[in-house]
């Protein structure tokens, strides 16, 4: 989501990429826990991944035939999604949430954490937060996040059209939602109702209708968020197809660590991180930082 418009599906990598998608409802069962086990079991650490605007870890599934099998792996979700709640009003609640969350799921440390997009944003920020609270994070692992999210994504009520544009984006329909829509949201219901099969359709208007909401303040946690600085080990993994050039978003998170960055970087745009290809390339980097010993601090 970027700017003040969201692209149709023109390209082969964008149909894969919306494919996939629906593959990963259908597979995630559309589970919105706060915690999803993505994979159970395993004498590996396990990897808690933090979600992208969108609230829900499903798209984290294209991980798996990627990491080791001794490896578990859970997905943080939005709150908000699964029923009717008070949302975060800041990243340091979120944080405290997750962490809280993830202290439950595994009560000792040291604990691996990974976020794609803004989702590498939350994961800075829980990554403080244990450390804050005395827990060790063993690996920090950020994929093509910048600590601060553009203000070009506006969460005005005028830009609504763009949210629900982006939900169907986001869960492998056509985004269709022209700006001058008098009824962006209807039009949101509208499409997903007409295809079903595609994933969202058996969901109720109630949780349709959190989606947008969601990611609104999703979008305002980030955008208002000033990340501090983490003591732990952090990998990079950075999209080449991209604007930003790999040393300029290293240099904007230099602030925020205290070692070197180990970084991939991955031949793709941002918004395919997790189609195979890219995936592959990402768990491979995760699996080797996963099995190496702790570095000395």
């Amino acid at each position: 989501m970027d700017g003040s418009t969201v692209s149709a599906l023109p390209a082969a990598e964008e149909f894969a990429w919306a494919r996939q998608r629906r593959a990963d409802i259908r597979a995630a069962g559309g589970v919105l826990d706060l915690v999803l086990p993505l994979r159970e079991g395993g004498s590996g650490p396990a990897l808690f991944c933090a979600p992208p605007l969108v609230g829900a870890s499903w798209c984290y599934l294209a991980l798996l035939p990627h990491l080791v099998a001794d490896h578990p792996v859970y997905g943080l979700q939005s709150r908000g999604l699964r029923r009717p709640e008070p949302l975060p009003v800041d990243m340091a609640e979120l944080a405290r949430d997750f962490a809280d969350q993830i202290r439950i799921t595994q009560p000792h440390g040291p604990y691996h954490l990974f976020g794609w997009s803004n989702g590498g944003n939350t994961a800075h920020a829980v990554a403080e937060e244990l450390e804050r609270r005395g827990h060790e994070v063993g690996l920090l692992a950020i994929a093509d996040a910048i600590p601060d999210l553009p203000n070009t994504l506006s969460v005005a009520d005028d830009n609504l059209w763009l949210l629900c544009d982006f939900v169907l984006r986001e869960f492998g329909y056509q985004p269709v939602i022209e700006p001058d829509d008098p009824d962006p949201v209807g039009r949101m219901l509208a499409v997903i109702r007409a295809r079903p099969g595609l994933g969202l359709h058996e969901w109720p208007d109630r949780q349709l209708l959190a989606l947008p909401r969601v990611i609104r303040n999703n979008v305002a946690v980030a955008q208002r968020h000033r990340p501090g600085r983490v003591r732990c080990p952090v990998l990079f993994f950075a999209a080449t197809d991209s604007p930003r050039s790999t040393e300029v978003k290293l240099a904007a998170w230099q602030d925020h660590v205290s070692r070197p960055i180990d970084v991939v970087t991955v031949d793709c745009k941002h918004e395919h991180m997790l189609l195979p290809a890219p995936a592959a390339r990402i768990g491979a980097g995760l699996t080797a930082h996963l099995a190496a010993p702790p570095p000395r601090p």
